[in-house]
Parts: structure tokens; C-alpha cells; sequence
């Protein structure tokens, strides 16, 4: 069967350590009809050089803003029928995109993605985080309503219809891929397989959490039909969050009422419970439950402090009324 040309996309800031692998891993793709984008976000270490190395290669632009003003630069510019995503700090699969591209078998099919896995050689805190999040992707069902920007495909002009949302400062690919999904189906693809690299300590762990939860109230005012949750945000999830906040809520209240004491006892027991639930259900091993549970209460913890702050952004900027 002929080849069509494909885009592949790829942001990158500050990557100096992932970046070589993941553009080499496009470079080696089965698939050849393939041109490669990469714009650098204005990197300040040594991402931008290691890039320029590659020359014809690859098409390397530089530009400041948001990742969805890079997004939609690319919309405008691509002249394929396909754009595939991956992030620098992934290392995709050589028959990914092939894979990705088997997923367009009819025409109701808007996009595809596939399975996030881990590279060998992390540190323990990155396997645990990969164990948790492959338990999510091992049970995604045959079409889905969004997918991380490091394994999706898209029909280009369908995704110009919708395009990324520039208000986002994280999380983008969620909003954009309930709004691509309202014109069509996302097809899930397993064999589609991308390694990436996750956040290697606690501190860029909760970094990274507390941005998904700042933009919180931005996805769900855009899309309220999926409050409820998904294949990717869990109910399990949503409830540590409420049981979390009761905590802090009779934690307060303790200072003032007695009787909050025994209240703000019963939560905490409940909180660790359901926490060790949720850990029990991913863990492979009794080894892990300390440092699994120590990751669910980081992440708990990130989105309670994250969505206080989404919150504020979003009445600051008025986005209620856009």
C-alpha cells in the first residue's frame, strides 16, 4: 500500500537530555513518507544546538508563546492529510506511526493514539509513576474522547476545524481532543507504542501536577459533559481530591470545635485507606506501596493546591464570559 506524506510535530523547551533520543527515534520510524517539525520554545540550555545538528534532516523552527500557538502554527502550515504528535521527552517505537496510521479505516475515524510505556534504565520513583499510568492505558477501550499530545494522529483538516485552545498553559491536548471528538471518533491503538520519560523526583512531579489542576476549571467549563470523568481522569481520582479537601476542611474546623477532631481522625483513616485501595489495585510487588502511596499523595496533594489557583486564573481573566 502507497505511502501518504505525514507530518510528525514535535514542541520542545529545555529537552537537552531526551531530545536526541526522541528525534533519532522518528529518523528510524518503518514508515519513510514522513517530514519532521520540531520548534524550539525558545530553549535556554542545549536542546536548540543538539537540534541544529541534524540540519536537512528535519525542519527545526524557533518560537516563543504557548505550546498551542506552536500547535496551531503547525495546523496552518502542514500540507499532509495526517499530523502525528510526540513530545521530546519520548522515545517512540519504530513502527509507531505506522501503527497509528492502520488506525484510519474509515472516514469517521478523526484521530488515533496509542499506549504510553517506560523506558527501561529510570530511577525508581519513574518506574512507579509509569506502573500507574500504564494500569490507566491498559484499559482504554476501543475509542476514546482525548489523548496525550506524545501519541496522537489527526486528520489535518478536521483539527483545523477545532484547533488548540492558546489560553492553556498545560493540559491543551485535553480540551482539544474533547472538541476534535465531537466531529468524529479518536481511535485507540495499543500496538502504537511511545516510552516516555517521566518526571524523575518529587518536586517536578508536583510541579507537573499542580499545572494539569490549575486548568481544571477552564476544560470543564469548555466541556462540561465530561465533569464526570474518563478513561484517563478516573472517579478514583476525583474522589481522593474530595476526601483530601474534606481533611483540610475539618483539619480547620478542629481548631475552633472539638468535635472536629474526631471528624478530621475518621477522614484522615479514610483518605489512607482509599489510598492504599488504589495502590493495592497497580502495585506488583509489597515493595511497592510505600513509595506508590507517597506518588498518589503527591499528585492528591498537587491538583488540591493546583485548583484553588485555576480557579483564580480563570475569574482573573474572565475566561467565564469567552
Amino acid at each position: 500500500m502507497k505511502e501518504v506524506p505525514v507530518t510528525i510535530f514535535v514542541p520542545v523547551k529545555n529537552a537537552e537530555n531526551t531530545i536526541k533520543a526522541c528525534v533519532d527515534s522518528l529518523l528510524k520510524q518503518t514508515y519513510k513518507n514522513k517530514k519532521i517539525y520540531i520548534i524550539d520554545n525558545m530553549s535556554t540550555d542545549k536542546t536548540y544546538d543538539i537540534l541544529k545538528k541534524y540540519g536537512k534532516k528535519i525542519n527545526l523552527l524557533r518560537m516563543a508563546g504557548p505550546v498551542p500557538k506552536l500547535h496551531n502554527y503547525i495546523l496552518d502550515i502542514a500540507k499532509t492529510e495526517f499530523i502525528a504528535y510526540t513530545n521530546a521527552d519520548c522515545v517512540v517505537d519504530k513502527n509507531w506511526l505506522k501503527n497509528l496510521l492502520k488506525g484510519f479505516d474509515s472516514e469517521e475515524i478523526v484521530a488515533t493514539a496509542g499506549y504510553c510505556a517506560t523506558p527501561k534504565g529510570l530511577n525508581k520513583f519513574q518506574e512507579l509513576i509509569g506502573l500507574e499510568l500504564e494500569s490507566r492505558f491498559k484499559k482504554f477501550p476501543k475509542y476514546i474522547s482525548r489523548a496525550p499530545d506524545m501519541n496522537l494522529c489527526v486528520r489535518t483538516k478536521i483539527a483545523r476545524k477545532v484547533r488548540f485552545d492558546e489560553r492553556f498553559v498545560w493540559s491543551w491536548e485535553t480540551d482539544f481532543g474533547y472538541r476534535l471528538t465531537k466531529l468524529g471518533k479518536m481511535k485507540y491503538i495499543p500496538e502504537a507504542i511511545v516510552y516516555h520519560y517521566h518526571r524523575p523526583d518529587p518536586k517536578s512531579f508536583f510541579k507537573q501536577q499542580m499545572k494539569n489542576a490549575m486548568m481544571i476549571p477552564l476544560i470543564y467549563w469548555k466541556n462540561f459533559d465530561k465533569i464526570k470523568g474518563d478513561h484517563i481522569s478516573t472517579t478514583n481520582m476525583a474522589l481522593s481530591l474530595i476526601i483530601f479537601y474534606m481533611v483540610l476542611i475539618s483539619a480547620l474546623l478542629s481548631l475552633f470545635f472539638d468535635f472536629f477532631i474526631t471528624i478530621y481522625a475518621i477522614l484522615v483513616f479514610i483518605f489512607f485507606f482509599y489510598i492504599m485501595f488504589q495502590v493495592l489495585l497497580v502495585a506488583k510487588k509489597p515493595s511497592d506501596y510505600f513509595p506508590l502511596t507517597t506518588i498518589y499523595i503527591i499528585r492528591t496533594f498537587a491538583w488540591s493546591v493546583g485548583l484553588p489557583k485555576g480557579i483564580y486564573m480563570f475569574l482573573k481573566n474572565r475566561w467565564y464570559k469567552s
